[in-house]
């Protein structure tokens, strides 16, 4: 016998007039189907390190300020 049948069987026989059928119902177990695996950011990206000219680095630095978090990432891979 499973846990579970063990536990639906305590129920039933400590407190049958208080608990609803239907929530000790066994007539059908529900399979629930597992989701997806999401991928996590490091397998989709690689980070690297490369020289930047020093003026275009004060642009790209300009640039990213003004328009908030990501957008070096953003420009760097649309370039």
């Amino acid at each position: 016998m499973s846990k579970m049948d063990e536990l639906k069987n305590k129920i039933r026989s400590t407190s049958s007039s208080s608990v609803h059928p239907e929530l000790i119902d066994s007539s059908t177990e529900v399979q629930t189907t597992p989701k997806p695996k999401k991928n996590k950011f490091e397998e989709l990206h690689q980070r690297d390190t490369v020289w930047i000219e020093n003026e275009l680095k004060k642009r790209l630095d300009n640039e990213s300020a003004a328009n908030g978090r990501g957008e070096k990432n953003r420009i760097i891979n649309e370039a």
